[in-house]
């Protein structure tokens, strides 16, 4: 162990002595002695620094507002004022621009086409485009989800004009040079060789595939497969922007130190005028589902000290009335420490970190996936207490206790999503995603308040009955395999450690 420096000690016992509070002991002094009279903070008027002080009351939060205005070329934009700092964030979201979008055999395009989008643009080389960022003190990224291309920024104030300019370019007049092509395509498929031993994203893709089907627009990793990112060409990438990068069914989001009047003039001066040709109006995906034959889904990964597991079923829509009854099962569920998943796998069984319950809203019915890794030799008993936490859930109205415990935990965490600029223009680009008004989270405490234990109840059993759950597991299956036999979850699927079905699809039981 190293030893403190004495000069270390004795700086550290000065500062002390200058931060003690009055009617503090000295060091070493028997408890409940004072302090010498004139000691700091003597004049704060607290008598007896031993006793908390109580709490005050709660301030109420209120939402920050957006006001929404339109370029002279359709895309919407909201602007959320925030002086604090000299600082902004802005989100684009391009919907339909997502991996639902992919064509047939060309699985990963959408996330191909938005990682191209800014290596090089508007006369500038993909390095040039990088050295403006830094020039600026601005970051660009791009990335694409199921649903939507996005390109997020962060920026200063006084360099916003012209990271405005910046992003314009990348917006209208991607390069798409073909030696970055090749070089981003390098990168993607390396990426995909190193799905194997990625086990959490196995699972998901594996459930993924097995609840939408792998060739649909829900069912495929947004990344891709290899074979299909193999075959991309440089043209497949053009297209792909032209028919789907549509401002019409754009949505720019920027909150920080801005003027919303001066920032959408600014905003309409630099895209206002881009008016492609060829974009296709997006559809809302078809997120049917896929018919389940076994809901057992294997992949062997030998040796692995964990069982990756995914268990989950399509969700209800962002629309459904159940919404917010839905979110505090949720939270019961697997949202949180106190949760019924962590309380029972984690603190009482010890054989799992952390369990958690998610949904992924989406325009269509995205998927709800309870994800968790367990220790290789509990994998069943972990399961098996899953399924009796969803049963009872389903069966069983929850407290009065649990049940507002879940309600704050929702309604409390709400101010994080604005804690940053970056934050702000995301929650509200998630409103645009789903097509709900820009007032949705002023309402949200206010409906959560009022969710009853039988709402709770009746979503669980009508929305996520465990019956119904496919349950994606990647691990060492000898080790766990005949215990999970006794489950009587049906015969199993097998898949290979990049998600693909096994030629001999049952595996058989040992």
């Amino acid at each position: 162990m190293t030893r403190a420096s004495p000069h270390r000690a004795a700086a550290l016992a000065l500062v002390i002595a200058a931060i003690a509070p009055a009617g503090a002991a000295p060091a070493g002094a028997a408890p409940g002695s004072a302090a010498p009279p004139g000691a700091p903070f003597a004049r704060s008027g607290i008598a007896d620094w031993t006793v908390p002080p109580a709490p005050g009351a709660e301030s109420a939060f209120v939402p920050p507002s957006a006001r929404r205005s339109k370029l002279k070329n359709g895309i919407a934009v909201l602007v959320i004022e925030n002086h604090t700092l000299p600082i902004a964030a802005i989100e684009l979201l391009a919907i339909g621009a997502g991996s639902a979008a992919d064509p047939a055999r060309r699985r990963g395009l959408a996330a191909f086409t938005a990682d191209m989008i800014d290596e090089g643009a508007g006369g500038l080389s993909a390095l040039a485009v990088s050295d403006e960022q830094a020039r600026l003190g601005a970051e660009i990224a791009t990335r694409a989800d199921p649903d939507a291309a996005r390109i997020s920024v962060r920026a200063l104030t006084r360099t916003l004009d012209p990271t405005i300019d910046l992003l314009a370019k990348i917006v209208t007049q991607p390069a798409f040079d073909a030696t970055e092509f090749e070089r981003v395509k390098g990168d993607r498929l390396t990426a995909l060789d190193q799905r194997r031993d990625r086990p959490r994203e196995v699972a998901a893709l594996v459930l993924d595939g097995a609840l939408y089907g792998s060739e649909s627009a829900y069912g495929h990793p947004v990344s891709g497969v290899r074979d299909d990112v193999k075959a991309i060409a440089a043209a497949d990438v053009q297209a792909f922007y032209r028919a789907r990068w549509n401002p019409a069914a754009m949505t720019i989001v920027i909150a920080g130190d801005v003027d919303a009047a001066a920032i959408t003039a600014r905003l309409d001066a630099a895209l206002g005028g881009w008016r492609p040709a060829g974009v296709k109006p997006p559809a809302i995906p078809s997120a049917a589902a896929a018919r389940l034959t076994r809901r057992l889904l294997l992949v062997d990964r030998p040796g692995a000290a964990q069982a990756d597991v995914r268990i989950g079923r399509i969700g209800p829509d962002r629309r459904d009335p159940r919404y917010f009854g839905f979110e505090v099962m949720r939270t019961i569920l697997g949202d949180g420490f106190t949760s019924r998943l962590t309380q029972r796998l984690r603190e009482q069984l010890g054989i799992t970190y952390g369990a958690g319950a998610g949904m992924q809203w989406r325009r269509a019915r995205g998927p709800f996936v309870i994800s968790t890794a367990i220790v290789t030799d509990k994998t069943a008993v972990g399961i098996a207490e899953t399924i009796k936490i969803l049963d009872d859930l389903a069966s069983t109205e929850a407290s009065a206790a649990e049940l507002d415990k879940a309600k704050q935990n929702l309604i409390r965490a709400l101010p994080a999503q604005f804690e940053t600029n970056t934050r702000t223009a995301a929650a509200f680009v998630e409103l645009a995603v789903h097509g709900l008004p820009d007032d949705w989270y002023a309402r949200f405490a206010g409906a959560v308040g009022v969710v009853t234990a039988a709402e709770v109840k009746a979503a669980a059993k009508a929305l996520i009955p465990s019956g119904t759950m496919a349950i994606a597991i990647v691990g060492d299956l000898a080790k766990f395999r005949p215990e999970l036999d006794k489950l009587g979850l049906g015969a199993a699927a097998a898949f290979d450690l990049e998600g693909a079905p096994l030629p001999a699809a049952p595996v058989p039981a040992r």
